[in-house]
């Protein structure tokens, strides 16, 4: 399953949105939210698997957009299964 990231500022409307937020999308489907900590690329970024698909707080911290793409999608297949 491959998910895909939209900027946040093409996703969403109204806002001034960072250039590093982004909506996570499986197909049509808004499944989460990847973002810098601090609006940065080199530090910290958060991630979540939007609540009102689950129900529940799943989300957390990663070093790298990359982690946080995969740990994003790892509770994601999680959740759907």
């Amino acid at each position: 399953m491959q998910l895909a990231l939209r900027p946040a500022n093409v996703s969403r409307k109204g806002g001034p949105w960072s250039e590093h937020d982004f909506d996570v999308f499986d197909g049509d489907r808004n499944v989460g939210r990847i973002y810098g900590v601090g609006g940065r690329p080199d530090g910290q970024w958060f991630w979540g698997v939007s609540f009102q698909l689950t129900g529940k707080k799943r989300y957390g911290r990663s070093p790298s957009l990359d982690y946080a793409k995969a740990a994003l999608k790892a509770e994601y297949l999680a959740w759907k299964s």
